[in-house]
C-alpha cells in the first residue's frame, strides 16, 4: 500500500467532515430543524428507501470492481507462469533459442515493471512493451528451431510455440482489464445518492444537536470511505490498494 496516499485521503476526509459538521452546527441555530419536525415520517421514509437503493447499487459496484481486481491478478499470474515456462522449455530446443528467449523474456518483464505498468495506470498503452513481446513470439516461432520432422527437440519446439500463443492471450487479457474502468456515469449517481441521503439526515429534525451532528458524522464518513474504496479500486494498478508488478520483476532479474 501506498502510506502517503492513505495519509491523505485520511486528511482529506478529516477536512471535509470538519467543514460539514461547522455548517451542521450553524444551521441548527436557525429554526431549521423546528420547520422539518412536521414531517419527521416523511422523512424516516425517504431516508429508509434512498439508503436502500444506495446499498444495493454500492453492493453491485463492489462486486463489479472487486471482480475487475482479481481478474488482473489472475492474468498476472498466469501471463508471468507462460513466460517462465518458456524460459524453462527454451532450453529443449537449442543453446541459441534458449539465449535468445531468455534475452527477450527479461527485456519484457523490464519493459512491464518500468514503462507498461505506470501507463497501464493512467490509462494508456506501452507500444515498446507490445513491441518487445512481439519480437519475443517471433524468436519463438521463427527461430532457431530443428528443421528435421524427426529431430527429438521438435516437440519440445511445438511445446514452446504453445507457450508464446499461450503467453500472447494472457498478455491481451491483462492489458484489457488493466484498462477496463467503471463508467463515469455509475459513480456521478452513486455520488448523487448519497449527497441525497446526506442531506436528509442533515435535515432530520433530532432533538439535540450533538446527537444528530453525531450520526451525520458517522454517515459521511462512511459515505466518503465507500467513495474512497471504489475510486482506489477501480484502478487496480495505482492508489493505495493495487496490483504487485513483483512476478514481472522476477522475471527480469
Amino acid at each position: 500500500m501506498d502510506r502517503n496516499t492513505i495519509v491523505r485521503a485520511v486528511l482529506r476526509l478529516g477536512l471535509r467532515l470538519f467543514a460539514l459538521l461547522a455548517v451542521y452546527g450553524v444551521l441548527h441555530t436557525t429554526g431549521l430543524h423546528r420547520f422539518t419536525s412536521y414531517e419527521t415520517e416523511g422523512l424516516n421514509t425517504l431516508i429508509l428507501l434512498v439508503g436502500s437503493i444506495y446499498a444495493v447499487i454500492l453492493a453491485f459496484t463492489i462486486f463489479v470492481i472487486w471482480g475487475q481486481f482479481t481478474d488482473v491478478e489472475n492474468w498476472v499470474i498466469l501471463e508471468c507462469n507462460s513466460l517462465s515456462d518458456l524460459l524453462r522449455f527454451s532450453g529443449y530446443v537449442s543453446a541459441e533459442m534458449d539465449r535468445t528467449v531468455r534475452k527477450g523474456v527479461t527485456a519484457y518483464a523490464q519493459q512491464v515493471v518500468r514503462q507498461e505498468w505506470p501507463a497501464l495506470g493512467e490509462g494508456r498503452r506501452d507500444k515498446r512493451a507490445q513491441e518487445l513481446f512481439n519480437d519475443l513470439l517471433t524468436a519463438v516461432i521463427a527461430g532457431d528451431g530443428p528443421r528435421d520432422e524427426c529431430a527429438p527437440e521438435r516437440p519440445a519446439h511445438a511445446r514452446l510455440i504453445e507457450i508464446a500463443r499461450r503467453a500472447g492471450e494472457r498478455r491481451d487479457g491483462r492489458v484489457t482489464r488493466s484498462l477496463t474502468r467503471i463508467p463515469p456515469t455509475m459513480f456521478w449517481f452513486l455520488n448523487t445518492i448519497a449527497g441525497v441521503l446526506l442531506l436528509l439526515v442533515f435535515v432530520y429534525p433530532f432533538h439535540h444537536a450533538a446527537v444528530g451532528a453525531s450520526c451525520l458524522g458517522v454517515l459521511a464518513v462512511v459515505l466518503l470511505l465507500a467513495h474512497f474504496v471504489m475510486s482506489d479500486m477501480d484502478n487496480p494498478l495505482q492508489g493505495a490498494w493495487n496490483v504487485s508488478p513483483r512476478p514481472f520483476a522476477e522475471l527480469s532479474r
